[in-house]
């Protein structure tokens, strides 16, 4: 296993700010290792996290220890004429097992294109986009429970997903590493698009495949995010989800506040409400919201963690203030 010593908080997440160091970065290529790190390693630390591509966290503070994951492996475990499962290491791009789907004819998560990290923060964040989102597809998570340094596999079922939620964020948090996942897709080519968004982007097409979505998603995202010399984690605030009542009141204040039915409760739109609140492309310090989205918040240079995480507890509070609405953040802060 190779250990890293004093890297500094820029080098580690996309938001690359500063003000922050990991003393100890384990690098985690083998089930082995992640063993070792769980059972050996945590649990005589105050503080520890694993690390993926760094997309979704945001590192306020000084950590003694940090653990990227770096397994790669994928395969096919089953197949069938109609559908195939497949096996999905923990360190692998996303975005990459998307593109190796749509390109096999694989169907049903075509939708989550460009969505920033690894396979292993997936589960953890059941990250979606777009009508599609991960619980739809996820078979099963292999992982490492921290500190006995088991291996174990959780079904669907068991990992207790919810609209951007775990397990993972909340019984087995700071005590599971995910090294694995499996995921059943269907063999088609037409694509079901749920969204509206996409469906009115691709309503000239007589006939609409998964590759006409996934482009479409693909440039949807890069005309919304922010360019690379910006540093951000893409959607900072889940949208938030209310009940009816609630959206009902808010609605009759203000009528066109985009809104969405969902499981019996109304989801609003977090982007729309800081926007109203004159949040989109307010800048403090190098700390900012980026001008062509208001639910991203971009570091301009040289900003801090600390600095990030005070412009969003600002935007919380003018949210809460106007709309009466508690944001909650998506990204993991540190």
């Amino acid at each position: 296993m190779v250990i890293e010593r004093d890297i500094e908080s820029h080098q580690l997440t996309t938001f690359r700010t500063r003000g922050a160091v990991v003393r100890e970065l384990y690098r985690l290529g083998s089930l082995d290792d992640a063993i070792a790190f769980a059972s050996e390693i945590a649990p005589k630390t105050s503080h520890w996290l694993v690390l993926g591509g760094g997309s979704n966290v945001l590192l306020v503070r000084s950590i003694p220890c940090a653990a990227r994951m770096e397994i790669a492996d994928r395969s096919v475990v089953e197949e069938s004429s109609t559908r195939v499962v497949l096996r999905l290491g923990g360190g692998l791009s996303w975005h990459s097992c998307v593109e190796w789907a749509v390109s096999n004819g694989w169907a049903g998560i075509e939708a989550m294109a460009l969505i920033p990290g690894t396979v292993g923060a997936a589960p953890i964040q059941n990250i979606g986009a777009y009508g599609q989102q991960l619980s739809d597809v996820c078979r099963w998570v292999e992982g490492v429970e921290v500190p006995s340094g088991r291996a174990v596999t959780l079904s669907a079922a068991e990992c207790r997903f919810g609209y951007r939620d775990s397990v993972f964020k909340r019984q087995r948090k700071g005590a599971f590493i995910v090294t694995a996942i499996g995921i059943e897709l269907e063999k088609r080519t037409e694509a079901h698009v749920a969204y509206d968004e996409l469906a009115r982007r691709l309503s000239d097409r007589r006939s609409v495949t998964i590759g006409d979505v996934f482009e479409a998603v693909v440039a949807v995202r890069r005309s919304k995010l922010p360019p690379d010399e910006l540093g951000s984690a893409g959607s900072f605030f889940k949208n938030p989800v209310v009940e009816p009542d609630v959206a009902s009141a808010l609605l009759e204040r203000f009528p066109t506040m985009p809104h969405y039915q969902q499981n019996g409760a109304v989801k609003l739109s977090a982007g729309w409400l800081i926007e109203q609140c004159g949040f989109k492309g307010v800048r403090r310090g190098d700390a900012g919201v980026y001008e062509r989205h208001a639910l991203v918040l971009v570091n301009h240079g040289a900003a801090r963690g600390a600095d990030i995480l005070t412009l969003a507890d600002e935007i919380k509070a003018a949210v809460r203030e106007r709309f009466g609405v508690e944001l909650e953040e998506e990204v993991n802060i540190i």
